[in-house]
């Protein structure tokens, strides 16, 4: 994503610090780290901003079939029997 707008603002020195030792353990400039929290934390709101905690998380993913639920249960439900035994 380009970026074409520039925001300016005014933190605690604390907190500049600590966003900077993130940027430089995760190899990003202090510019490209801050975009990628903003843009986590702009992701993570839009989904929890629903009223489900899931609502949303998968859109657009393809919906398993009955027949692969089924054998995902056959699966899981043999898998708990040998935990049994």
């Amino acid at each position: 994503m380009a970026k074409t707008a520039a925001v300016s603002v005014r933190i605690p020195a604390e907190l500049k610090a600590s966003l900077e030792a993130r940027a430089k353990r995760l190899h990003r400039s202090l510019s490209a780290q801050i975009t990628h929290d903003l843009e986590q934390l702009a992701a993570a709101e839009s989904i929890t901003g629903t009223s489900g905690k899931l609502l949303g998380r998968y859109a657009g993913t393809r919906v398993p079939t009955a027949a692969e639920f089924k054998a995902a249960r056959k699966q899981l439900w043999r898998g708990m029997a040998t935990e049994k035994a």
